[in-house]
């Protein structure tokens, strides 16, 4: 076990043996959240797996960013020969001012034997508040983690055979097994439909039950050659690494058989740990006393809407730290705005989706920050977008991120419109309002843009107290050739209905920004047209709402346990 700065290497004749579950089947940056100096009464005790030297070695230089920053300490599990230094870890987080201690399992495995032990040693040794984190197979960092070493190795079509480590009795083997099974499905999301198994190698001292066991696995392993497909073995686990000759992997070389084949990837893993660390740290700190800042993430077009974006915001944008990225939630644009307030000494993050619907993109950035992955029950499904190719890898930050947006039929939005129809009314009680949408191409979704517009329509209608003689709305459905002429049909209608009696049609887009294509549609029609959103006073005052909408969201994800994992509180 390594504690600190002192560190004892123990070498031992390690066996690696197969256990059986039933017989079933760069980061971008290093940034920490500036924090005053009372988040020291908030203790980080670090819990690694002992994997001996050149192992351990990669952790403590994982942590190192963390010590420097938080009132931490590290630890690796051992046997009861650990006591002591966790006597020690305690009090020093103590003396320097820790009230609260979290303990930061580095673990693929809540349910490993290792950290079952240790728990029960922490509760008898710590008479503080202690509370267990998410281990890190509880990230959606592990998930991405395994993607890259898989997208690392030359897969092809071969069925593959994720390696765990470290069960130590039949319990354990199908707990842990569940859990890295877990990861390994969400992995493949973004891989393929290659045929996977996960096994999970054992440690422990019984060396003639391992040997047993260790012969039996691999006859089991044999079986699993078809003729047909190359079974390929990714290393996924913490094992053991002595040295470059005594580790786990070179163990899963020796013995595996000669028909299959032992992948090759970039060992990135303490980049991975370290965004860990830092990120997981920050999820215990109090958000006021971390600096917020705002993505703007909307369509984007020529250099005028994009600047018309940014002069709506310009105010805004001197108090909150705001970065742009002008895309239809592009990860690249999303991730380089993300990294820039990162360098601005921004940790908590809000992307503020700019678009119509509130579900417009969702889907995508949520993935984008993991939260599928670390709040799969916050998250929903976006129809309306889709990626083309192989999924891009997720954000790599230790910034703490979610995402508010989409205009909807938001009240700032539905005042904002009736004050554009408003400057346009002359004749009081006679004019009508139109408001017109892009729509979507299939019906169900354009059925959705309808009941926006429709309660917007009310909503304008309440703020006009009788100003307007009806208030109406359509959706131009405006890329779909196919779809579009009967709206523009009934728009039209609109139009020539408003103009009897003396009456004027106020076409007033429900957009982001611009008019839209009313005068392509409408061509030499007689109406006014108004603008969208932005510019206007309250389109601000919207990004801030969903600012703080994002934080209170934060506040849900934060302390999100997973019992199925074994997260304790």
């Amino acid at each position: 076990m390594i504690f600190k700065s002192t560190h004892r290497v123990i070498t031992t004749l390690f066996i690696f043996v197969l256990s059986l579950p039933l017989f079933s089947c760069n980061p971008s940056s290093t940034q920490v959240v500036s924090l005053s100096s009372s988040t020291a009464q908030t203790g980080f005790l670090v819990i690694a797996p002992d994997r001996g030297y050149a192992g351990n070695q990669k952790v403590r230089k994982a942590f190192r960013s963390l010590d420097k920053n938080r009132n931490a300490q590290l630890m690796f599990a051992t046997d009861e020969r650990m006591k002591p230094y966790l006597i020690k870890a305690l009090a020093t987080l103590k003396a320097d001012g820790a009230k609260t201690i979290i303990v930061m399992p580095l673990y693929l495995s809540a349910s490993h034997p290792q950290l079952t032990h240790f728990r029960t040693m922490l509760k008898k040794e710590s008479n503080q508040q202690v509370t267990f984190a998410r281990p890190f197979g509880g990230s959606y960092l592990a998930v991405e983690l395994l993607v890259q070493r898989i997208r690392d190795s030359n897969i092809v079509d071969n069925s593959l055979i994720i390696a765990g480590h470290g069960v130590s009795s039949k319990e354990t083997s199908t707990l842990m097994h569940r859990d890295i099974q877990r990861i390994a499905d969400q992995a493949m999301e973004d891989i393929g439909d290659n045929k996977i198994e996960v096994v999970v190698w054992p440690d422990g001292e019984d060396r003639e039950l391992l040997e047993a066991q260790n012969e039996k696995a691999w006859n089991w392993v044999k079986n699993l050659e078809d003729g047909k497909k190359t079974w390929q073995i990714i290393p996924f686990h913490m094992g053991s690494n002595l040295d470059g000759m005594m580790n786990f992997d070179s163990e899963l070389q020796r013995s595996k058989p000669k028909t299959m084949v032992m992948t090759e990837f970039t060992d990135n893993e303490s980049e991975f740990y370290a965004l860990w660390m830092q990120r997981e740290a920050n999820r215990y700190i109090p958000i006021k006393d971390a600096s917020v800042g705002i993505v703007f993430n909307a369509h984007g077009s020529d250099f005028h809407w994009n600047q018309t974006m940014r002069d709506a915001v310009a105010d805004l944008s001197k108090k909150i730290p705001l970065e742009f990225a002008f895309s239809m939630a592009d990860s690249d644009d999303l991730s380089k705005a993300v990294k820039r307030l990162e360098d601005r000494g921004v940790g908590v993050i809000v992307i503020v989706r700019v678009f119509g619907m509130r579900t417009s993109f969702r889907h995508s950035v949520e993935r984008l920050i993991g939260l599928d992955i670390d709040a799969p029950e916050l998250c929903l499904v976006d129809e309306g977008s889709r990626h083309y190719g192989p999924p891009p890898k997720r954000l790599r930050t230790t910034a703490l991120v979610v995402t508010e947006g989409g205009l909807a039929d938001s009240p700032f939005f539905a005042k904002a419109l009736f004050d554009r129809a408003n400057k346009l009314s002359s004749n009081h009680g006679k004019d009508t309002v139109i408001v017109v949408a892009h729509g979507k191409g299939r019906d169900e979704a354009n059925q959705q843009w309808l009941k926006v517009l429709e309660s917007l329509s009310k909503q304008i209608n309440e703020m006009s107290d009788g100003k307007f003689k009806a208030v109406k709305y359509q959706t131009w459905r405006e890329d779909w050739k196919d779809k579009r002429g009967t709206r523009i049909d009934s728009v039209k209608q609109m139009v020539i209905d408003a103009n009897k009696d003396g009456g004027t049609a106020l076409i007033i887009p429900a957009r982001t920004t611009g008019e839209g294509p009313t005068k392509r549609f409408l061509g030499d029609m007689k109406y006014k047209a108004g603008k969208g959103f932005a510019p206007h006073p309250l389109f601000p005052k919207w990004i801030e709402d969903q600012k703080d909408r994002g934080l209170e969201t934060l506040k849900q994800t934060r302390h999100v346990w997973y019992p199925a994992l074994g997260a304790e509180k």
